[in-house]
């Protein structure tokens, strides 16, 4: 396999997109609270840690192969949409908007292709039907 390919698999480009903005979530936190003011306010601190939680948890779960993990990336990416909504309402937070949009965008594609390639295996929760 190719160090860097042209068109990367959509659960190996999630994962890489959702560590990334977990990181910079992460980042971001300390970055409100130096600022102060309204970056520093509990709910918008609150949304950071949320957004970099789902997003680590979607990527340690795609890691994984867990059955959970397209349910937890449809997550991630209204998450991480709501988290670049509130970023975008404040001054010098242009590069957490940017990983928040980007990785819900990577999490909707990745949704997106695991429900047209195998719908049973990826989505336990629709599959319930045929259960007892």
């Amino acid at each position: 396999m190719e160090a860097m390919e042209v068109e990367q698999d959509p659960v190996e480009a999630c994962i890489a997109t959702c560590a990334e903005c977990s990181q910079i979530c992460l980042a971001h936190v300390r970055h409100c609270l130096e600022i102060g003011g309204e970056h520093a306010a509990a709910a918008h601190i609150a949304m950071l840690l949320t957004c970099a939680n789902v997003c680590r948890t979607a990527s340690e779960l795609m890691s994984i192969g867990s059955d959970w993990y397209p349910t937890v990336c449809d997550l991630c990416a209204q998450v991480c949409e709501e988290c670049a909504e509130h970023c975008a309402t404040m001054d010098d937070m242009e590069d957490c908007v940017a990983a928040c949009r980007h990785c819900a965008q990577t999490c909707r594609i990745m949704v997106a292709e695991m429900a047209t390639e195998e719908p049973s295996d990826t989505a336990p929760e629709r599959s319930t039907e045929t259960m007892n």
